[in-house]
């Protein structure tokens, strides 16, 4: 690199040409030339004065390592580094007749602060929620984790964003085939935009068209520390405050932090309705379209009077009433998250009870299939990751369609088709639905065993440490 200040002035002027806060600050201190180089709309200038100049104006013949007391400090003699230290809100320091450039962190931050987790509501435990600040997020992680176990990996992806990506793990419980098949997949990403988590979920995940879920989303910290306890990896990015974690298994999305602040045997139960809600949200509808089509001998004599009754004056068949129905359930979902809270709580009420009781006398709809759609999207609600519960709900227009032409036929045969799908599925080469076929694989997915019992990790992903509690209960004696 040129040594003069005038030939770097040059070079940052052709790289940030036309952009009006690019500044370029020339100072003369002891009789020696120096150059200042920031975005104005990045740094703070409290601390430039506070401590780059005042040191420099009090001690202008000593090295500027010996002067100036900042922390985030770097040397380089590469001025296309300097200039990529600029875009990120650093200070460029340039002293002449010095071929190395200074780079100074007095870059400006402005975050909101820590707050009650807004998408992972629960009943006990911590009320902290990850930010957009990756720092921060770390600093929550580092202090919920005290360990040099914990290990944190920074990557930078996007050729134009930039984008500072962290992974983490705990070295003695994590399987290092799955951190070294991680580092493969985030290095071999190149674009030039890159934004988590979607992002990250569609370039390193195993099935690119599988609607279920392969990585579980979180923007609970706590939440992110269970699982690096169970030897999974946590990947948080700059910018977004949500939390990947992976690798993981279809009965993770079934499991709810209140499931181990709660007494056990409420744990079991809760999981259990999940699970139960998972399948009346797929199969609830297409029973009702069999039923109402084809196979009404299942049902009681009386409910089917009654089911019959209720369909005699419906203009649409039940097809076409249901999926309308399933369709104007998630117009009402989606009106309710998109617009403010009051109003979406206003939309969501009152359009639900007004469309429907005007559907209803409209002739459009039965009063049976508004019962049916309003179970279907309640039992969706209850599954706790949101992206598990939409891709249910997806699930149900395919079965109905098929139970439409084949009856109960169709619905079992689409379930078959879905957990043979399931079971051919995997995640960073781990099985994504190991049917809990033995005592110790049913302890924590369908249901949630006693803490004390719970003295292995999952098998499949810390197959060095899988002991998790030593002496259970040993103050019994």
């Amino acid at each position: 690199m040129n040594p003069s200040v005038s030939a770097s002035e040059q070079f940052f002027y052709e790289q940030f040409s036309g952009q009006s806060d690019f500044q370029s600050k020339k100072l003369l201190i002891g009789g020696i030339e120096y150059r200042l180089f920031y975005l104005d709309t990045l740094i703070d200038s409290s601390h430039v004065q506070e401590f780059i100049l005042k040191p420099l104006l009090s001690k202008p013949l000593n090295d500027v390592r010996e002067v100036i007391s900042i922390l985030d400090y770097e040397e380089t003699n590469q001025v296309e580094e300097a200039v990529q230290a600029v875009v990120c809100g650093k200070t460029v320091l340039h002293r002449d007749g010095e071929s190395k450039l200074y780079l100074l962190g007095a870059d400006l931050k402005k975050e909101r602060t820590i707050n009650i987790p807004s998408n992972e509501r629960i009943l006990r435990g911590a009320n902290e929620a990850f930010i957009e600040n990756l720092d921060t997020n770390l600093n929550l992680m580092r202090k919920l984790v005290p360990s040099t176990e914990l290990v944190v990996k920074t990557y930078s992806i996007g050729r134009l964003s930039k984008t500072k990506v962290a992974v983490m793990y705990i070295k003695s419980v994590a399987d290092p085939s799955f951190v070294e098949e991680l580092d493969r997949r985030l290095m071999s990403i190149d674009s030039d935009y890159t934004e988590s988590p979607g992002f990250i979920d569609e370039l390193i995940r195993d099935k690119k068209f599988s609607l279920f879920p392969q990585l579980l989303i979180t923007e609970r910290p706590d939440r992110a520390r269970a699982y690096l306890m169970e030897g999974k990896m946590v990947i948080a990015t700059s910018g977004s405050p949500d939390a990947i974690i992976l690798p993981i298994t279809f009965w993770s999305f079934f499991q709810s932090p209140d499931d181990y602040h709660i007494s056990w045997l409420l744990g079991t139960f809760f999981r259990l309705l999940r699970l139960a809600c998972f399948l009346l949200t797929i199969g609830l509808p297409a029973f009702y379209v069999s039923v109402s089509s084809f196979n009404p001998q299942l049902l009681p004599i009386n409910f089917v009077n009654t089911l019959q009754s209720s369909l005699k004056y419906v203009t649409f068949p039940p097809l076409i009433e249901t999926i309308a129905m399933m369709l104007l359930l998630e117009i009402l979902r989606e009106a309710t998250i998109r617009l403010a809270s009051p109003a979406g709580q206003t939309i969501g009420v009152v359009g639900g009870i007004v469309i429907g009781t005007v559907i209803v006398q409209s002739n459009l709809a039965s009063n049976t299939i508004v019962i049916v759609a309003a179970l279907t999207g309640l039992a969706s609600f209850i599954i706790p990751s949101y992206e598990m519960s939409s891709a249910v709900r997806l699930l149900s227009y395919p079965a109905i369609l098929l139970s439409s032409v084949f009856g109960l036929l169709g619905l079992a045969f689409f379930f078959m088709l879905i957990f043979i799908y399931l079971c051919q599925m995997s995640t960073m080469g781990q099985p994504y639905f190991t049917p809990p076929s033995s005592l110790s694989g049913i302890r924590d997915t369908l249901i949630r065993s006693p803490i004390w019992n719970l003295k292995k990790r999952p098998a499949g992903t810390s197959p060095y440490n899988q002991t998790r509690l030593r002496h259970p209960r040993s103050w019994k004696k």
